[in-house]
């Protein structure tokens, strides 16, 4: 059991010393990050407008603080997941050691997709229309850093959370605690839940941003119950060959 606790501390303090390494790095580029972050922004604001606001002196460096915790915490993911692969690995039987690699690939590449849909295309939407809005009433916008930073660092890291649904689902299937044809039956509840998670993250009324994420979103939940039966049909032929073999 000691073996076991030192070794989790030594790759919780190698984790941490990365992450911290890559936050001194991403703070030293926090402006350059900030400039790419404000893009949706600009290009909503009449021309000439200033972008940002701060209304207190610390405001500046605080921002920087998120902006570089943010970042490095994106940016280091795939160190401590490899983390914990390695002090999992040895209690994993082979089998089970086979879908490791696939699901943290696909868990990366998921994040990143459901952050860059919101980046490149949500975030425009809603703030052309909130600001749209402000402005038909005759008020001119006065944004601050810390609440656009709030704004899109709550949405982005929404948007990629709900991206991971396969891999939970997935991860459910293979501990035998769903399957695909649970999935298909209750697949007019998903589809309400899913429109209503999309309601709340998108924050306009408009339909255009909330389909934008739901059918992804849907689309990935089909994928999953493709995968979860071609994985349970997978798993029958490896236990019919071994029932075969024990006869």
């Amino acid at each position: 059991i000691f073996e076991h606790i030192d070794e989790l501390r030594g790759r919780l303090v190698k984790s941490l010393l990365v992450l911290i390494v890559m936050f001194c790095v991403c703070y030293y580029f926090a402006p350059q990050i900030l400039t790419f972050l404000k893009q949706p922004l600009v290009g909503v604001l009449p021309k000439g407008a200033p972008s940002l606001y701060f209304t207190g002196p610390m405001d500046v460096f605080m921002a920087n603080v998120k902006l570089g915790f943010f970042t490095a915490l994106v940016i280091s993911c795939p160190i401590w997941l490899y983390q914990i692969w390695k002090f999992l690995e040895p209690a994993l039987y082979e089998r089970e050691k086979k879908y490791v690699m696939p699901f943290m690939i696909g868990s990366i590449t998921l994040f990143i997709s459901g952050v860059a849909l919101c980046y490149f295309m949500i975030l425009p939407l809603a703030l052309e229309y909130l600001i749209g809005l402000g402005t038909e009433m005759g008020t001119t916008p006065i944004i601050t850093i810390s609440d656009y930073l709030s704004l899109i660092m709550l949405m982005m890291a929404g948007f990629g959370a709900v991206f991971e649904t396969p891999v939970v689902l997935v991860l459910l299937a293979l501990l035998d605690l769903i399957t695909a044809q649970t999935l298909r039956e209750n697949r007019k509840i998903v589809v309400v839940i899913i429109l209503i998670v999309a309601a709340v993250l998108t924050p306009t009324p408009d339909p255009i941003s909330q389909l934008a994420m739901a059918i992804p979103t849907w689309l990935l939940f089909e994928g999953s119950i493709v995968l979860i039966a071609w994985l349970q049909k997978a798993k029958d032929k490896e236990a019919a060959a071994a029932a075969s073999k024990g006869e």
